[in-house]
């Protein structure tokens, strides 16, 4: 019987079978037509859901792409905590069938509005400085740009797609492209010759080297404070990253300057890591300040190298390979910065008939 009343409940009831499971319940309708409707409705929804050796937890999808794809990549660490912040929120135990649009969108909420509770458990593997720099007073995670939550949400789809893919678990439809939020335009800000003169001549001794590292070879600070020794071929003026983003070998190249700079410690000393990074923050702010540059950051050190390679005749093909970015697209927003001396096919021709006019001039004055 697809529906029935109970003694002293003006509803219909609804119960039937689905592969050997009961449902039962209300439908909250007092008329028998609305109530037919109302079952055939619950009916779909349960036999579609899929079956308990189907269905997988967030915690089953987020661990699986976790312990098979994440944890390798160089980005694992950050991986890890927004996948824990995700857990807390909407629960681990959630079935990942039960994701949906809106709960994303309240998670997209809390973290640009920074009502995420920084748990012991979401924070006690993380450092004393990182603490420092994320928790609020209060006890809450910050809140973040646009880019970080998109960031997030990248990890989380990756983390249901491999599911799907690999393990063959059906996942909700999200739409992650109107989940996005927009982001602010790309900052490139980088070094004229004299700010980068002031900024080297007010850093502490081991700074500079630091620094000339950042602006000759493009390196993101981690991997510069994080460079060892073994990484550095000083004859071959090499210097190889075995793990960089994306998670793939990078060479640069050492420039002379900084090759002098380095080969300067003893060869007896060459171990560990390559620069003192002793009271690294203190020392930076300390060179942008005696600089007087204004909204100058570590990372704008890598934007100079891009900007002044370009601006020496660089083409953007060139500079994503020197920034091992993933695409020349993600190098275009440096387009816009035009070689300072720009050779023409007017040029060109112009060079060889001057080249012509002094070769003959040789030959009669021989």
């Amino acid at each position: 019987m697809p529906i029935y009343q109970r003694e002293g409940s003006p509803y219909w009831w609804y119960t039937f079978s689905i592969d050997g499971k009961r449902f039962r319940g209300s439908t909250g309708e007092t008329k028998e037509r609305a109530a037919l409707l109302a079952e055939a409705e619950k009916y779909q929804l349960e036999r579609g859901r899929p079956t308990a050796d189907q269905a997988w937890r967030l915690r089953e999808v987020l661990g699986t792409f976790w312990t098979e794809h994440a944890q390798h990549l160089s980005s694992a660490s950050d991986i890890f905590f927004h996948f824990e912040m995700l857990s807390q929120f909407l629960g681990p135990s959630l079935p990942i069938s039960d994701v949906t649009n809106a709960k994303l969108l309240d998670y997209r909420a809390a973290r640009r509005g920074g009502t995420i509770e920084a748990t012991e458990e979401l924070v006690r593997d993380r450092p004393k400085a990182w603490r420092h720099r994320m928790i609020t007073k209060t006890g809450f995670i910050r809140p973040v740009a646009p880019q970080t939550v998109n960031r997030d949400f990248a990890h989380i789809q990756a983390a249901m797609n491999w599911a799907r893919d690999v393990h063959g678990k059906p996942m909700p439809t999200i739409a992650w492209t109107r989940l996005k939020s927009k982001e602010a335009p790309f900052r490139v800000r980088f070094a004229a010759a004299t700010e980068f003169e002031q900024l080297m001549s007010g850093a502490h001794p081991a700074m500079r080297t630091i620094i000339l590292c950042a602006v000759t070879t493009g390196l993101r600070r981690a991997n510069i404070l994080g460079m060892q020794w073994h990484q550095v071929d000083l004859s071959s003026c090499t210097i190889t990253l075995p793990r960089v983003k994306g998670d793939k070998p990078h060479s640069v190249s050492i420039a002379p300057v900084l090759r002098a700079a380095l080969a300067r410690t003893p060869p007896n000393l060459r171990k560990g890591p390559v620069f003192d990074a002793t009271n690294y923050k203190r020392r930076w702010q300390g060179a942008v300040k005696s600089a007087d540059l204004r909204d100058f950051r570590f990372h704008d050190l890598r934007h100079t190298f891009a900007s002044w390679a370009r601006q020496n005749g660089a083409d953007l093909a060139d500079i994503c390979e020197a920034l091992d970015h993933s695409s020349v697209a993600v190098t275009q927003r440096y387009a816009h910065i035009q070689p300072e001396t720009t050779t023409t096919a007017f040029d060109r021709v112009a060079d060889l008939l001057a080249s012509q006019s002094r070769s003959q001039s040789r030959k009669k004055r021989a």
